[in-house]
Formats: C-alpha cells, sequence, structure tokens
C-alpha cells in the first residue's frame, strides 16, 4: 500500500510532459528546393549580415510566451547567385522575420558569411528565420555553396 502511494505521490509531482523542438536538419539543398517551388521570388545570398542582435527575440524556457513573428533589419552585403557563380553585386537591407515556435526563438549570427535564401518582394528583401534554421545558413562550407550552385544550374538536388 505504502509503495502504490509513493508511486501516486512521484507522478503528480514529476511533470507530465517534457517539451522539446524536433527539427530535420538543415540542408541547402531542400531549403532551395523550397524556395524555387514557392510562388515568391527568391535571392540566393552568399554575403556578410550584419545586425542588432539585442532585437532578436529570446528563448524563454517556458517562463513566457515570446511573440510569434519578430522582424529585426538587417544589412547583407555580398553576391548574389547566377548560372556563373555569386558574381552579381548585392548590397540591401533585409528584413529578418524571425519567428518563434512556443518558446523556441530563431537565430542568426551577427556579422558572418551567411548563405541566404533572400525573399524579394516589390524592390523589399525579407529573411526567414525559425529555431530549425529557416533560410540562412551561417559560414556555409565549399560543399554547401558548390551543392546550392548545382541545384541553380539543374544538377540533381536531392537532399540528404
Amino acid at each position: 500500500m505504502m509503495r502504490r502511494f509513493v508511486v501516486l505521490l512521484a507522478a503528480l509531482v514529476l511533470p507530465v510532459q517534457a517539451s522539446a523542438l524536433s527539427c530535420l536538419a538543415p540542408s541547402v539543398q531542400r531549403t532551395f528546393n523550397e524556395v524555387h517551388a514557392a510562388p515568391e521570388t527568391y535571392v540566393v545570398v552568399r554575403g556578410r549580415l550584419t545586425l542588432d542582435p539585442r532585437k532578436l527575440p529570446r528563448n524563454n524556457h517556458g517562463t513566457s510566451k515570446p511573440a510569434k513573428m519578430t522582424q529585426v533589419p538587417a544589412k547583407l552585403i555580398g553576391k548574389s547567385m547566377s548560372k556563373s557563380g555569386f558574381v552579381v553585386p548585392f548590397e540591401n537591407t533585409v528584413m529578418l522575420e524571425v519567428a518563434c515556435y512556443g518558446p523556441w526563438c530563431g537565430s542568426v549570427a551577427n556579422g558572418q558569411e551567411t548563405l541566404a535564401f533572400v525573399k524579394r518582394d516589390a524592390g523589399s528583401y525579407a529573411l526567414g528565420i525559425n529555431p530549425c534554421g529557416g533560410r540562412a545558413f551561417t559560414n556555409p562550407s565549399a560543399a554547401d555553396l558548390k551543392k546550392v550552385l548545382g541545384c541553380f544550374n539543374g544538377a540533381a538536388c536531392d537532399a540528404p
């Protein structure tokens, strides 16, 4: 009888369910395929992304619920992709659209080399960031750059 009481008490005191965010591993091929299939226009840019990191939403780990979407202005300076590679100059303000899924929020590194899949709409630019990565890849590898250029030029573009 005492054992049942202890088990019941433990069940009442312990949290009922642990929450965790589960994401697919980020992939430049998957992201390329997503934006290629989208009705919107995207530009693929390799460059340096600068922003005020204090404006990014914070992960709250359950203490409060952040906004579902926060817009943060940033500057992206680099080269956009063409069939010849990353050769077209790109220097624009980009609105980061930072999503939060519950207590988890997207983030991006300030001042780092970034491969960005930037949405273009009537002369303005937006970059989706979410807790699972979004459309930005910080410090992309040479292999990632080669893969996305291959996708752009019609090579097989299967996500791992």
